[in-house]
């Protein structure tokens, strides 16, 4: 099997801060590519807030840093000197790809539009990811996932209980989301580069892929279809298409898209014949009349198996379904081993933990992710690469431009 990845060759320069953008740099060097990832001389902040204290941020265990951060190398410069600016410039004269999530005013500060790298850089792809995008009367603002993605979507509010309060976020959920289809742009844009010699300018915010991936639900709520958000369980969609507590109090998610099709083989299975040719339910328009009295009548059906008997039972006949499972209960999942959506992480402290894989897989195999970098544990290695001397790169550390680990 070939061991040359898609992107072997590629360089990236990754400039970017917290979840988003790092993560598709550390998807693109999964893919193959080398990725150096930019920092100043106090490192990025992801580096020591993470999950807000809920796992290790240190040198020598730091999960969530990982994630996002593997497989890279990591340059330590001041961007607000002279010299250190010269340093990226000369940098990216070598590169294919800039990735960056510094807001525009930023950019503009240290002169890394889209327009001023392009009329320097004339084959590089600059790929920027915003809270909000890059117009109208938000574009300025700070923007997270959780506020951005999560909050201006209506998400936060809509996938809860009537009358709950607001969803609690999934750490960077929209961050990775939102990396992994700048990814898809960044590639488009590397085929045109391939092509034409010509760069090409790559933008999505958290607000426009939430958007999007709330499309079904934006949509449907528009005044001309009337579709109502949050729903209660018992006013699901269909009621074949929702959650059900089971006879050990674990819960199952039924998940039947073509009613009718199924609702046959569905009635058999739970054993109630009966119910076949009863035409409040046997169809999708008659039950949503009589939805909450059928969703009442499956929690009594359901309550009388445990939840992997049922699974069992629905999957013996083709009928899609599933244990909810916690997050904790996904790093023993036998089927995500099978195909390495999980590997074991062993630190530098020699402590080993369970962490995520990107999910894109190729011919080529990737083998396990290596440890994201030091804060400047290969600025000394790029620095010669890009032909500084030893006694240059002695003087930027003298003059606090770069930082060495």
């Amino acid at each position: 099997m070939s061991k040359e990845l898609p992107l072997k060759g590629v360089k990236i320069v990754d400039l970017s801060t917290f979840a988003a953008a790092p993560g598709a740099a550390r998807m693109l060097a999964d893919w193959g590519a080398d990725v150096v990832k930019v920092e100043s001389l106090n490192g990025d902040a992801w580096r020591f807030y993470g999950t807000l204290g809920s796992t290790p941020a240190t040198e020598e265990e730091n999960p969530c840093w990982e994630i996002q951060n593997a497989n890279k190398r990591s340059l330590a410069v001041d961007l607000k000197s002279t010299k250190g600016k010269a340093i990226l410039y000369k940098l990216l004269t070598e590169a294919d790809v800039f990735i960056t999530n510094l807001r525009m005013k930023a950019l503009r500060k240290l002169k890394l539009t889209y327009e001023e790298l392009a009329g320097l850089y004339p084959r590089l792809v600059w790929a920027h990811i915003s809270g909000y995008g890059v117009k109208g009367p938000d574009a300025e603002r700070p923007g997270f996932d959780v506020a951005a993605y999560w909050a201006r979507s209506g998400m936060m509010t809509d996938l809860c209980q009537p009358g709950d309060p607001p969803l609690t976020q999934a750490y960077a959920f929209g961050d990775n989301s939102t990396g992994s289809i700048l990814c898809a742009g960044i590639c488009a844009a590397l085929y045109k580069q391939q092509r034409t010699g010509q760069g090409e300018k790559v933008s999505i915010s958290l607000l426009g892929n939430a958007i999007w991936s709330a499309g079904l639900m934006v949509a449907s709520t528009q005044e001309r279809y009337g579709d109502e958000f949050p729903k209660s369980r018992l006013f699901p969609s269909s009621p074949l298409c929702a959650m059900y507590k089971c006879k050990d109090g674990e819960w199952l998610l039924l998940c039947i898209i073509e009613y009718e099709r199924y609702y046959s083989a569905f009635c058999k299975v739970v054993g109630r014949e009966d119910l076949i040719d009863d035409e409040r339910y046997n169809t999708l328009r008659a039950v949503k009349n009589y939805s909450q009295e059928f969703v009442q009548l499956l929690d009594r059906i359901f309550a009388t198996k445990n939840r992997d008997e049922w699974c069992e039972k629905l999957l013996a006949v083709d009928i899609v379904c599933d244990k909810i499972l916690h997050f904790s209960e996904v790093a023993k999942d036998e089927q995500a081993w099978a195909n390495d959506y999980l590997y074991h992480f062993a630190y530098r402290n020699g402590e080993q933990a369970i962490l995520p894989n990107t999910p894109i897989q190729f011919k080529a195999e990737r083998g396990f992710a290596g440890g994201a970098p030091l804060l400047g544990e290969h600025t000394r290695e790029i620095l010669f690469e890009l032909g500084y001397t030893a006694d240059e790169v002695e003087d930027f550390l003298k003059q606090e431009i770069v930082s060495i680990r």
